[in-house]
């Protein structure tokens, strides 16, 4: 099978950033770069709905009456 590759050099600064400045990558190496990034993603999402939810039970809001003492 031949191996596709994809020019970066056109391309901004963030995707060639993902791939560690590279001139070219294969197909296989986009794919799997998404991929990954994809997993990161989830996993950032999963942080962030547990930091939430550990927020909403273990904190409330404060009025600005109270933080000054004047309840």
């Amino acid at each position: 099978m031949e191996n596709i590759y994809v020019d970066l050099r056109t391309q901004n600064k963030w995707i060639r950033g993902a791939f560690e400045n590279k001139d070219m990558v294969s197909v296989e190496d986009l794919l799997t770069k998404i991929e990954d990034l994809l997993d990161e993603l989830d996993s950032t999402k999963e942080e962030y709905k547990d930091f939430k939810q550990e927020v909403e039970d273990n904190y409330r809001p404060v009025s600005y009456k109270e933080q000054l003492g004047e309840d």
